[in-house]
């Protein structure tokens, strides 16, 4: 059997040797997870990981000695700073060191997860709702459920609990009572796993709640901000790759409804077919009705109106390219332009 000295130069060589090794090291929160579970985790980490605990006071001198030596890289620095300043080494953590994704991790220590009763003194990690519904015990045990203020009545000779009750909210202790209450009703409203607290990856901590941040929730980021940009550089009249798009189909819209509006054919980009389509009923939606010529004369009053106020502002390109096209079309159909008033 080793010695007390050669044990801990044995496990500063294995922490050392993961510290070098991996890339990722998850801070993982232990309590009330037994040492089956801890077992059956390590046997799933083989070849994506591995866990490694000890007493956070080694540990601690282990990481401080690696980043005060002559060769110490930067990052070894960085870690035991941010080890310190957050103080994760502390309380029943366990270490997972990884150079693959998270998630394999993550979805190794869910699949771990053990449900539990709650037993006196622990602390609870969850609400805890008691349903309403027939508990299938003899009307004597009343008395129990109105010291805890549960309402109840007889029904076919057993007692029903008459609304949900909640008895434990998120950090409460478990008294001897609601212990019992749970343990009676044969409810088991806890589970425990291996919960990962924060994650060291390549010189950036991660703290919990980024955990969650999956590559959905950053495509969603993205793409709101790349309509937010869109939607500013329409309004500003300033072509940008996001608006661009959507500038040619909006002046071909308006070009179309000219077309319309006019009697004027463009065989460009199947302008013929679409126009004949609108006419139908067949764009948009709905046949054309009585109100339709009031509406064609609104959309060149609207398109005229833009043409000029683009000319008046000098605003982009396409926009100017616009205002000559509805010029055009406005001559060559010879539209009286006395009826685009205000």
């Amino acid at each position: 059997m080793p010695s007390v000295s050669e044990a801990k130069r044995e496990y500063e060589e294995r922490l050392n040797g993961c510290l070098t090794k991996y890339s990722r090291i998850l801070f993982c929160q232990m309590d009330n997870v037994c040492s089956q579970q801890v077992h059956d985790v390590r046997r799933d980490l083989r070849g994506v990981g591995e866990l490694v605990m000890g007493k956070k006071t080694l540990q601690k001198k282990i990481v401080e000695k690696r980043a005060e030596e002559k060769k110490a890289m930067a990052s070894d620095k960085l870690f035991y700073n941010k080890c310190i300043e957050r103080n994760l080494l502390c309380g029943n953590t366990g270490l997972i060191f990884t150079n693959g994704e998270i998630s394999v991790i993550t979805d190794v220590l869910d699949k771990h997860r053990v449900q539990a009763p709650a037993r006196v003194g622990a602390i609870s990690p969850c609400d805890v709702i008691v349903p309403a519904g027939n508990t299938g015990m003899e009307p004597k045990a009343t008395g129990f459920f109105q010291a805890l203020n549960i309402a109840t009545k007889i029904a076919k000779g057993t007692v029903e609990i008459v609304t949900e009750k909640k008895v434990l909210s998120v950090g409460d202790r478990v008294d001897n009572s609601t212990a019992t209450l749970l343990q009676k009703l044969d409810i088991s409203p806890f589970y425990y796993q291996v919960e990962v607290q924060s994650v060291w990856d390549r010189g950036v901590l991660f703290l919990r709640e980024d955990l969650s941040i999956t590559d959905e929730v950053v495509e969603k980021f993205l793409l709101d901000g790349i309509s937010s940009v869109a939607a500013m550089s329409l309004g500003a009249g300033i072509p940008t790759a996001a608006t661009l798009p959507h500038m040619i189909m909006d002046a071909f819209k308006n070009l179309l409804g000219v077309s319309v509006a006019t009697e004027y054919e463009f065989d460009e980009f199947d302008g013929k077919n679409l126009r004949q389509a609108a006419l139908e009923g067949k764009l948009g939606g709905g046949a054309a009705d009585a109100a339709a010529p009031a509406r064609r004369r609104r959309s060149l009053l609207l398109l005229a109106a833009a043409a000029a106020d683009a000319r008046g502002r000098g605003r982009g390109r396409l926009t100017k390219t616009l205002a000559v096209d509805v010029d055009w079309l406005l001559t060559r159909r010879r539209v009286d332009r006395s009826s685009f008033t205000g």
